[in-house]
């Protein structure tokens, strides 16, 4: 019999650490005429993104959804990354299915017991499954699986860098080209976010997801702390993972008052 655990605990997987190879690539993030980093006015720290508020808002709910859990893949060393491509071929494998599976659940529990009222069911994958605007695709998307795809809105859109192109650690870099640098990735993720008129998106490396909340149009954002790449726990002692993260990330997306921002 297939082995049920809570959603919780599904969600308290990390992945294991990624080799990085080095051999000389650029760390110059993408340049479009359509951002800048000099877009970015400020950059506060997103207080309020923490395991203790999504344990306030949706603890019943992991705690109580039960989930077929399936093996994470353990012992084998991961596969080294050189690239951006590598580095979501890591996502896709790792963790891509899982928040899937996780949101499929935690919304059909809320669906049969009359908890959806004001959000809709979203689904997670990769960007080129939401609107393209003008042809701009980030990395990946949550979006309303029954509209159409070609205009369906991001509601969050997911910038995926490899670790040797940004890092949390480089806001406060004392090399002003590598603040430029930070600034060049949030630039292009406000970019998508003003786009698909989304609050709220994310940047994952190979290293660590951090969780963006935009305040305005006008290049404010706020970012989480660092969550790293292979953060585990249990559902007695959890911790903040990727998964657990990507997940309540989606649970905002859901919320039709909150997700918006012109």
């Amino acid at each position: 019999m297939a082995n049920q655990v809570s959603l919780m605990t599904y969600l308290q997987h990390g992945p294991l650490p990624v080799p990085v190879i080095l051999h000389g690539q650029s760390t110059q993030n993408t340049r479009h005429d359509a951002y800048n980093a000099s877009d970015i006015s400020n950059v506060g720290h997103w207080a309020g993104f923490t395991l203790a508020a999504i344990q306030q808002r949706y603890g019943d709910l992991l705690a109580t959804v039960q989930i077929v859990d399936e093996p994470f893949r353990l012992g084998s060393p991961s596969c080294p990354i050189n690239s951006k491509r590598a580095v979501q071929m890591r996502i896709n494998c790792d963790l891509i299915n899982r928040i899937i599976r996780s949101l499929r659940s935690g919304f059909a529990h809320m669906v049969s017991t009359q908890q959806l009222a004001g959000s809709t069911v979203l689904t997670f994958d990769i960007g080129t499954l939401a609107a393209m605007i003008d042809g701009f695709t980030p990395g990946f998307a949550f979006y309303d699986p029954n509209l159409d795809v070609k205009t369906r809105p991001n509601r969050i859109p997911g910038n995926v860098k490899p670790s040797y192109k940004w890092s949390l650690d480089l806001r406060n870099h004392q090399n002003s080209s590598a603040r430029m640098e930070f600034n060049q990735v949030l630039s292009q993720i406000n970019f998508y976010m003003k786009q698909h008129h989304a609050r709220y998106g994310f940047v994952i490396t190979d290293r660590e997801l951090v969780a963006i909340r935009r305040l305005d149009r006008n290049g404010n954002l706020e970012l989480s702390a660092s969550i790293p790449w292979p953060a585990s726990g249990t559902a007695s002692q959890p911790t903040l993972t990727m998964l657990l993260a990507i997940w309540y990330l989606g649970m905002l997306a859901a919320d039709d008052q909150d997700w918006y921002l012109d």
